[in-house]
């Protein structure tokens, strides 16, 4: 759903609840030329205890961990494995997002955000016969935050590794269902293994699951333009930024050990 700035007051104004039915429906809502000021931004994140990201979002000091990852076909054979497994993040999963918004804006003066495909798994459960969506329904799925990190770096210190492993990990259902009704699937790169099922199968099963979500028909592709704003359903929406055509580097952070 795409709105002129006209729209941003409704947006800004509007409670949580409000909010989410209208995410609920549309899943991503696209703000042009939306030029958000930076306080009143951060406010409307935090009453709506919503993720910010993108260069308006609170500082991160990069960390230690941060590294490059190749995500171009003509530099890596490991590019297409890596587009269809462990690319996409999704805030509502480990709770970074408890009020099940997300929002990314970028201001209006020479800012530059390589393209980001927003993937909404409602809409690929909604696409599931009703026979798959019996079989998925009781699932459920170990997630961890040491198992993202290790998407980023391979092979890391001891001690960091110690570190991620030591953050919250949670067996969660692999169906979510929605207040209006509707139904989302959580299968970002926190996720590690199905429940009861043998780690090989679970990460087929899991990769399968993955590509159909993520197949173009689910995908939004967002291109960024100055000052434009996105929110979209954490619950329901998994997301990854996309590398820039003229860099085949994918870079996921501003420092490498």
């Amino acid at each position: 759903m795409t709105l002129d700035r006209h729209g941003l007051a409704d947006l800004l104004i509007g409670d949580r609840d409000w909010l989410l039915t209208r995410l609920e429906d549309r899943e991503v809502i696209v703000v042009r030329q939306a030029f958000c000021p930076v306080r009143p931004l951060r406010s409307f994140a935090e009453r709506l205890e919503a993720t910010l990201h993108g260069p308006l979002a609170p500082t991160r000091l990069p960390v230690p961990e941060d590294s490059l990852i190749v995500g171009d076909r003509q530099v890596s054979a490991l590019a297409e494995y890596l587009q269809n497994s462990r690319v996409w993040e999704n805030d509502h999963v480990m709770a970074r997002a408890p009020g099940g918004v997300s929002i990314m804006a970028i201001s209006g003066e020479g800012s530059i955000a390589t393209p980001t495909e927003f993937a909404c798994t409602a809409a690929a459960w909604d696409g599931l016969a009703p026979a798959e969506q019996r079989e998925l329904a009781s699932l459920r799925v170990l997630h961890g935050f040491w198992h993202d990190r290790l998407y980023h770096e391979r092979e890391p210190r001891h001690e960091a590794l110690m570190q991620w492993m030591a953050r919250q990990s949670a067996e969660l259902p692999l169906v979510q269902r929605l207040p209006g009704g509707r139904h989302g699937l959580l299968i970002d790169d926190t996720a590690i293994q199905i429940a009861d099922v043998e780690f090989t199968q679970s990460e087929a099963f899991l990769g399968d699951l993955r590509k159909w979500v993520t197949q173009p028909a689910f995908v939004y592709r967002h291109t960024w333009q100055p000052g434009d704003l996105v929110l979209w359903n954490s619950a329901s929406v998994m997301y990854r930024d996309l590398p820039r055509p003229d860099n085949p580097i994918w870079k996921m952070a501003q420092s490498r050990r």
